[in-house]
């Protein structure tokens, strides 16, 4: 009998453990987790502000503007969004808070996030028998993104809309032989570019945060060069193709998404299309009439505005020409804990698209029209769809990735809509 109530001892020593054991275990995985998603939400902050197009740090933002090394409650922009998206984990029933975050701009193409979050007095059932009625809970993660702009790594991304932009700055000019000889200014003088030849971003982002008004190409003697400087750019309607089924298109019930799946242009920029589009990769263009309406409505759906112009229920991008660029969600954002309450400074939009950069130079000179070959990604924040008679979208310029020179490497992903991309690093 007493082997016997020693052995039930035993085994029921073991099973206290096994619970205590199996708690803290799962604990750790969910603030893993949680940290994992903080600096996920910070290395996206990076793609979205455009540090990583401004190497060492210039002007037209700092890095630290951006991320900063410190404990919690600092107010940079990724420490911000770690933040956030930790407290969105729960550890135990609690939400995840985070200890501390380090920053990383020894490489400014290639910036890192570093972020360790912890429980505390996290409650154990039977180890109390020992005197130890709580433990502590850490967990680390670094995330990175990626601006391969300068190198020979080339860039493949999802979800690109179907617009060639020409590579031609429309709010800088310079003096020849300066600036994109595609993209002539008159008077001796040409546009400069978004990205340079050698595929580094120009002027060192100095266009980052600024406006850009889009005007559709519709004849063959309309030139691509930008028009009413320094805001409006000229774009090709180009036939990248629909990949089917579209993962992410709106219902039709969603507001002026009524006319989804009647036209593969509109399409293209009301919903997320899966085909990848590559650095180097050559598409037709088009010179349609009323593709001016296709455009409106399409961006309407994708912004999820109820109409035309401004505060249409649309997200808001606020810049004022600086940044980081503060997005605030509008009465319409999809996401229902958002829409309406109050919220403000948001990591993410379906107003932010991918568009493809081009040479500049004329694609239909009065015959056939000719390709284009991509040779750069702007990144936009859409802000409205305009009326008739004007641009057709107008948004503010968030990042840009120039194409290097194709070479042996196979292209690597960009991140969702962006053409930078983010991943975590596991040690």
């Amino acid at each position: 009998m007493v082997l016997i109530a020693l052995a039930m001892v035993s085994l029921l020593a073991m099973a206290a453990l096994a619970i205590d054991i199996t708690t803290l275990y799962v604990a750790r995985s969910e603030a893993q987790n949680a940290a994992d998603a903080a600096a996920l939400a910070g290395a996206k902050m990076f793609v979205t502000s455009g540090v990583t197009s401004v190497g060492g740090g210039a002007p037209p933002i700092a890095f630290s503007d951006v991320c900063q090394t410190a404990g919690p409650g600092n107010t940079a922009a990724a420490n911000r969004q770690a933040e956030a998206a930790a407290s969105q984990n729960n550890i135990a029933g609690t939400p995840a808070a985070v200890l501390q975050i380090s920053c990383d701009s020894s490489l400014p193409e290639n910036p890192r996030i570093t972020v360790i979050v912890q429980r505390t007095a996290l409650p154990t059932f039977f180890a109390r028998i020992w005197n130890r009625a709580s433990s502590t809970i850490t967990a680390t993660a670094t995330a990175e993104a990626f601006n391969a702009s300068g190198s020979t790594v080339p860039i493949q991304t999802e979800s690109v809309k179907p617009w060639f932009v020409p590579n031609c700055d429309p709010a800088r000019i310079v003096a020849s032989p300066g600036g994109n000889p595609n993209c002539p200014a008159g008077g001796g003088q040409n546009y400069d570019y978004f990205v340079n030849p050698d595929s580094t971003i120009a002027n060192n982002g100095a266009y980052l945060g600024s406006p850009l008004q889009l005007l559709r190409i519709t004849t063959t003697s309309t030139s691509p060069i930008p028009t009413n400087p320094p805001a409006t750019s000229r774009f090709y309607v180009t036939d990248i193709p629909l990949d089917p089924p579209v993962a992410a298109c709106p219902d039709t019930n969603a507001v002026s998404c009524d006319q989804v799946g009647t036209n593969d242009y509109r399409d293209n920029i009301a919903c997320a299309s899966k085909q990848r589009v590559t650095c180097g990769q050559s598409f037709p263009v088009r010179r349609p009439n009323g593709y001016g309406q296709l455009t409106r409505d399409g961006v309407q759906c994708l912004i999820h505005a109820e109409g035309t112009g401004l505060n249409r229920g649309q997200d808001v991008f606020v810049s004022g020409g600086t940044l980081p660029v503060t997005i605030n969600p509008g009465a319409n954002n999809p996401n229902p804990t958002l829409s309406g309450n109050g919220t403000l400074n948001i990591s993410r939009s379906k107003s932010i698209v991918t568009v493809p950069l081009y040479n500049g130079q004329n694609l239909c000179t009065g015959g056939p029209c000719v390709s284009g070959t991509v040779v750069g990604f702007l990144q936009i924040g859409i802000t409205q769809s305009q009326p008739a008679g004007q641009p057709q979208v107008e948004g503010v310029i968030l990042n840009a990735v120039g194409c290097g020179a194709p070479g042996p490497t196979n292209p690597i992903s960009g991140g969702g809509v962006a053409p930078i991309p983010v991943r975590l690093i596991h040690n």
